[in-house]
């Protein structure tokens, strides 16, 4: 996944300025989170800002996908456990997660919680083709999109911020 990562990073600048993007957001359980994301051939691209929140809250889950983060701004706690099936398992080790910290979950019985602490964090997610995996199921409502215009300021956050167009490439 880190190579995937290297590639999606390369073309990034570019795909920011297109306007293909979906976007949801996450408010069902702690912390809020702002998604903007696009598929990228098999795999999902996802710019996330995430809400800080308060200790004990933020919601402990598996992935339906392999994924890798890249933290590029801000910082959370992470909890970071290990177990099959739907019921949480015990969390094995916390850690704080800053700008630069890279993270691999690949595989389908990890399960992790992020708890930004004081600013929201923003980072890239590359998702990967989804497994086979039972996942836990609340009575979560539909979540909407975000407004356009918070779309747009969020591309242009990262493009700004994060990846700028190179010099003598075109968007």
């Amino acid at each position: 996944m880190f190579e995937t990562l290297s590639a999606i990073e390369a073309v990034l600048p570019e795909l920011l300025t297109q306007r293909d993007w979906n976007s949801l957001r996450v408010t069902y359980e702690p912390p809020e989170v702002e998604r903007v994301w696009r598929k990228w051939g098999e795999h999902r691209i996802l710019l996330h800002c995430i809400h800080p929140c308060a200790p004990g809250q933020p919601l402990f889950h598996p992935h339906p996908w392999p994924s890798i983060v890249k933290v590029l701004a801000g910082r959370y706690e992470m909890g970071v456990g290990y177990g099959t099936g739907v019921g949480s398992p015990p969390i094995a080790m916390t850690l704080i997660a800053g700008a630069g910290t890279t993270y691999a979950m690949t595989d389908r019985d990890s399960w992790h919680f992020v708890r930004p602490l004081d600013e929201p964090s923003f980072s890239l997610m590359v998702t990967g083709v989804p497994w086979q995996r039972d996942m836990p199921r609340g009575d979560h409502p539909p979540q909407p999109a975000l407004a356009p215009e918070r779309v747009d300021e969020l591309l242009r956050e990262f493009a700004g911020r994060f990846y700028p167009l190179r010099p003598g490439r075109s968007g």
